[in-house]
């Protein structure tokens, strides 16, 4: 069920936050710049950054995310702590935009944001210089911070230039080796164009780690997010050039680490060879062994080291993992229960080591974990969509659908309560399509949840309330539901703000 809320922090997405509370302005410039060891984090106010931005002919970095996002508070655990990285963003003007907060979401909009965690860096004219990959390393984006602080052109032209790469200076390459490829709903409209173009990137770049990076992203998005992934016969030999010359470097392999976590078992297992597919899976658990061994090495990373090596097992052998293995995920899980001190890191690392035992086949120590979650989490609305999940695995149906009713009326924030009431609803139609009145006020508490909305109906919530409502669309179809649509679309016309001027927030439900 999580994947439903959020994606892969690749940055990660393959990535989806915080309460970050900045210093007051006149405080924070009073104290000297080595006694300063966070981000001085101007908080929500958009205009007011851009105005000072350009008072102070300073770049804008903008930090859109969300309090339950899990990759978000290891973003705030991790890079915003990291010395280099904050001693960076003095040249620019840093501003916190939470999800949840007044006009997030048109801002999310205006700037083709939408997975949280994004890291956005503009100029004082609306701009963009660049968007940052969380997956990248703290010195990495440190770099990347030091050169958008003074480049002249814009994400557009810097994309547009690429098309030919023999005019890009090495500036130029810094900013493309860092860019949040797998969560830019902005510049490319087509994956495949976007895959065909990362590759060109890998064919032309000017060093072979930045070669293999580029090649390792578009294989990973060539590959779709399915188990196995479909390569054609280029794309093979690909794997085989790239991959070995990685895994057998440290340095690269901790720099890609999300990238061979999540995406590179799905390529292994594209190759035809089974003693080729055995000593490439050897090399990659391995290396990601040694990745989760790291201790500087960001907490959830080293835990999600193991993903791999649980999903080449369970590829290996019907779906089930080995006792060992799942004697190590244990022992990962531990670690890292014992290492999240705070709520924060708990947040990000929690429900991922949930999902590692449950991937593992662990269903139980999953639901003890989360269930221990609850009473203290930032967020305990997001373990319930969790728990909901184990519940539906096991087809326990009601008690799926009462933890995510309650998840619902806890979650907290105008954007996440509606995401959460459309998760609810969502399920509800899923598992009991035949209950119209469950399907009737599952729905209703969606309606309610945007009658309550500031206004801002744009970028995700826009984007999940028309997606929920295709959905309705089609369980009416099927079920005879024609008359409760009917009776809920009326009243999401009278709950849709007036700014909704070209009537999509009164479509949603609206048949054909």
């Amino acid at each position: 069920m999580r994947r439903a809320i959020g994606g892969l922090m690749m940055g990660a997405a393959l990535v989806a936050t915080g309460c970050h509370r900045r210093p007051d302005r006149q405080q924070a410039a009073a104290q000297p710049s080595a006694a300063v060891q966070q981000i001085a984090w101007r908080e929500g106010d958009v205009d007011d950054a851009f105005a000072e931005a350009k008072e102070a002919n300073k770049p804008v970095l903008l930090y859109w995310g969300a309090k339950w996002c899990p990759p978000c508070n290891a973003m705030r655990s991790t890079l915003f702590k990291d010395p280099a990285f904050v001693a960076q963003t003095r040249a620019f003007i840093p501003v916190h935009l939470d999800g949840d907060a007044k006009g997030a979401q048109s801002w999310g909009e205006k700037f083709g944001i939408q997975g949280y965690p994004t890291v956005i860096l503009l100029r004082p004219d609306h701009s963009e210089i660049t968007r940052l990959s969380g997956g990248s390393t703290a010195g990495a984006l440190a770099e990347v911070l030091r050169v958008a602080a003074t480049h002249a052109g814009s994400t557009e032209d810097l994309l547009k230039r690429a098309d030919d790469p023999s005019t890009l200076a090495a500036d130029d390459w810094r900013l493309l080796a860092s860019f949040d490829w797998l969560d830019d709903p902005k510049h490319f409209g087509d994956q495949k164009k976007e895959v065909a173009f990362i590759a060109r990137l890998a064919e032309a770049a000017p060093d072979p780690v930045m070669k293999r990076h580029f090649a390792l992203t578009s294989l990973f998005m060539a590959g779709g997010g399915k188990d196995v992934a479909e390569l054609n016969a280029d794309q093979q030999a690909e794997v085989r050039a790239v991959l070995p010359a990685i895994l057998s470097d440290y340095s690269e392999v901790k720099a890609n680490r999300q990238e061979l976590s999540y995406g590179t078992t799905p390529l292994i297992l594209a190759l035809p060879d089974p003693a080729e597919r055995q000593a490439l899976s050897a090399q990659l658990v391995a290396a990601m062994d040694k990745v989760a061994a790291d201790a500087s090495v960001p907490l959830g990373d080293r835990l999600s080291a193991v993903n791999a090596e649980v999903a080449l097992s369970k590829a290996a052998n019907g779906g089930k993992i080995a006792p060992a293995l799942l004697a190590k995920v244990r022992e990962r899980v531990a670690l890292a229960d014992h290492a999240a001190t705070d709520p924060m890191m708990r947040q990000a690392v929690m429900p991922n080591a949930g999902q590692a035992l449950a991937d593992a086949g662990d269903k139980a120590g999953a639901e003890r974990l989360w269930k221990a979650e609850l009473p203290h989490a930032i967020a305990p609305y997001y373990f319930m969509v969790d728990l909901a999940g184990l519940e539906e695995d096991a087809k326990d149906y009601p008690a799926a659908i009462g933890w995510l009713r309650q998840a619902a009326e806890t979650a907290q924030g105008p954007a996440t309560r509606i995401q959460w009431a459309i998760l609810y609803s969502d399920g509800v139609v899923r598992m009991t399509p035949g209950d119209k009145a469950a399907v009737a006020q599952s729905a209703g508490m969606v309606i309610d949840a945007l009658a309550q909305n500031s206004g801002d109906y744009a970028q995700r919530t826009a984007k999940k309330a028309d997606d929920w409502g295709k959905k309705m669309r089609e369980w009416a179809g099927k079920h005879d539901g024609g008359a409760v649509l009917a009776r809920l679309g009326t009243r999401m016309g009278q709950v849709c703000p007036a700014s909704d001027a070209t009537a999509v927030c009164r479509n949603v439900l609206k048949t054909a």
